[in-house]
């Protein structure tokens, strides 16, 4: 299995879009440090923004969105307290022209609930940094331990949301993606990660990718760290070759025009 997924890095890296292909890498690589820099150490922020993105929104018009300041002005810069006092029904009768495309309207209400919940935390200054380190999630993997305390962290950390009902995030694969998002070691689960994971022999091939279970799921996670540690890779890197690997439209962008990826 190992052998299938160097070659898989292997055949994109021969095809590969210098310097940006290498940037990106390096900025998977340093991506916690990044995150936290980036989005001003504001957990809010990154979870407004995945659900922004989220059932199939328009990911061009969302950064636009996001990228203009648009999103930043509607929720008054992502204040965890302020937007838990916020009227969902005030934002959308007022804002709702300026944000749409994000595509439904719950979602306003679902950023408010995050808030709420966030801020009901015991921790007043409740940050990337604090909210997670609270729950000792490792931001390395670097041996069998880790990948187990990562495991063992995440279940516990998914057990809390689905007891908060936290919005979106109580699902496995949208916790997976905050937690890739935010740079820690492991790889979103989606639909072409796991048809991709069917091609090499991961999982069994199907018709219907969205019904992969859990433990399918976390299985080919886990399987990709361990690959990882192996060959002394990032997890958060090795999810690039793989959404290239299997298509993924905005990853064509970092190999050449006569790369051929998987038919899914």
């Amino acid at each position: 299995m190992y052998q299938k997924l160097d070659a898989l890095r292997t055949k994109i890296d021969l095809c590969a879009v210098t310097p940006l292909f290498s940037q990106e890498i390096q900025s998977r690589t340093n991506r916690y440090a990044e995150t936290v820099a980036r989005e001003n150490n504001n957990l809010l922020r990154v979870m407004a923004s995945l659900i922004a993105y989220s059932n199939n929104a328009p990911s061009d018009a969302v950064a636009a969105i996001l990228e203009s300041g648009v999103f930043e002005r509607v929720f008054f810069h992502f204040d965890i307290r302020t937007v838990a006092r916020m009227n969902p029904d005030w934002i959308i009768e007022n804002n709702w022209g300026a944000i749409r495309d994000i595509r439904f309207k719950k979602k306003v209400g679902a950023i408010i609930t995050c808030a709420k919940l966030l801020a009901s935390n015991r921790n007043s200054n409740i940050s990337i940094e604090t909210f997670f380190d609270n729950y000792n999630l490792p931001k390395e993997l670097a041996t069998e331990d880790d990948i187990n305390r990562f495991w063992q962290q995440y279940d516990y950390l998914l057990a809390g949301f689905i007891v908060m009902d936290m919005p979106y995030f109580k699902n496995d694969t949208a916790l997976l993606h905050l937690l890739l998002y935010l740079g820690f070691p492991c790889i979103k689960p989606d639909l072409i990660v796991m048809k991709v994971a069917a091609a090499i022999g991961l999982i069994d091939s199907r018709k219907d990718y969205t019904l992969c279970s859990l433990k399918e799921r976390k299985s080919v996670v886990r399987t990709v760290q361990e690959y990882c540690c192996s060959r002394k890779i990032k997890p958060e890197v090795m999810d690039l070759y793989l959404l290239i690997f299997g298509g993924q439209n905005y990853a064509q962008r970092y190999v050449s025009d006569g790369y051929v990826p998987l038919t899914l």
